[in-house]
């Protein structure tokens, strides 16, 4: 199984993901890459009968509104993970024995989809909910072995990490005052900006950087720079990422005062109904500028992000490091260590956090950075 595969469907389940806006590609993406005929991604509130796809792949066009109206009662395999912990992979179903032990389900969903195995994953499973996905093979295939079933484990913290932010923005009465607290605890600077440069949310340490002597002011809502060649390549990056021509994008933003520079990683971000991120027109397409400063300290948590990523110490402070816009020459400078030995420990921790990129480590700290706050 291609490694390339697995990394292409981490940054579609983040891309796609967020604000659950196209699960479907996500599942066919799934689809190919484990050999499977369909798939779908399950919410559910048991109490409440409750059942919801939140996405599809090979499936009939009319499964989804039927699901949701009446099969989602005959759903065995929700059923089956439903008594099992988050990030449980399994092979759930099996036609033949489900013939006789789950016989509705059997009749109403697995013989009209010509679905014969059904392997499961738990992404969520509290008191309130349970998401999960299964993907399908015909009754004349196999069930998924053991190397498919790794890539769902493999997937899982990804999905987890989508949810958990989704859940904090869901909140029906809460959305604006919980996104407001969270953005502003984001362990990077952080503003919402629109193409024109105006300001539209800006978090406590993105404020302390903005001054004068880094080459950023905001007056009036308005950013401006030290340098009016730093504006213009500003300007064209933010627009370049709204118009969408590139996912992601750094600078340096150089300074009159000769020192070190800030470091400003920008990508898209489309919010609804959010007022706290819309001005007196309800523009709510703008970018997001992270921002650091490799000379301040970090204030996310070297311990959480080992524990999470399961990173030695040496190898979370390079990661910490680079996130901070900080060069993996400088930092072995800082370290008195040789630029092979940086390079080695960088390895392991692509391998680690699952990306191949000094950029897509950047990104994937900078999309987890709810998760990994102290």
């Amino acid at each position: 199984m291609k490694e390339n595969s697995i990394l292409d469907l981490v940054d579609m389940i983040y891309e796609r993901g967020f604000e659950h806006r196209d699960w479907d590609s996500v599942l066919e993406k799934l689809c190919e890459t484990i050999k499977a005929k369909s798939a779908g991604l399950f919410f559910i509130k048991f109490k409440k009968n409750v059942y919801r796809v939140l996405g599809s792949y090979g499936v009939p066009s009319d499964f989804s509104p039927e699901y949701q109206e009446k099969l989602g009662v005959y759903d065995a395999t929700g059923t089956i993970m439903k008594a099992l912990p988050e990030g449980t992979v399994l092979g759930a179903i099996d036609h033949k024995t489900s013939k006789f032990d789950h016989p509705d389900f059997y009749q109403n969903l697995l013989l009209p989809n010509n679905v014969g195995y059904i392997s499961a994953l738990n992404i969520c499973n509290n008191t309130e909910y349970f998401v999960g996905i299964g993907i399908h093979r015909g009754m004349d295939q196999e069930q998924f072995n053991d190397n498919e079933l790794k890539v769902l484990s493999r997937l899982y913290p990804h999905f987890r990490r989508v949810f958990d932010f989704s859940d904090i923005l869901e909140k029906p009465y809460e959305k604006e005052e919980v996104l407001s607290s969270a953005l502003a605890k984001v362990p990077l600077g952080l503003i919402a900006i629109d193409a024109d440069l105006k300001v539209h949310f800006i978090n406590d340490l993105a404020t302390s950087l903005a001054n004068s002597v880094f080459g950023l002011h905001i007056k009036g809502k308005q950013l401006f720079t030290d340098k009016v060649s730093s504006k213009k390549n500003l300007k064209s990056k933010i627009q370049n990422v709204l118009d969408g021509q590139i996912l992601a994008t750094s600078l340096q933003l150089e300074n009159n005062n000769n020192v070190t520079p800030l470091s400003i990683t920008i990508t898209n971000s489309r919010v609804h109904d959010l007022d706290i991120l819309k001005d007196e027109h309800q523009i709510s397409n703008f970018a997001l500028m992270y921002i650091s400063h490799p000379d301040l300290c970090s204030h996310m948590s070297l311990e959480v992000l080992k524990e999470v990523y399961n990173l030695t110490t040496s190898e979370a402070q390079l990661a910490l490091a680079l996130t901070n816009g900080l060069s993996l020459q400088k930092y072995a400078d800082s370290k008195s260590a040789s630029i092979q030995t940086v390079r080695s420990q960088l390895k392991n921790v692509f391998n680690k956090v699952q990306v191949n990129s000094q950029t897509d480590l950047v990104r994937t700290l900078i999309m987890s950075s709810f998760n990994i706050i102290s």
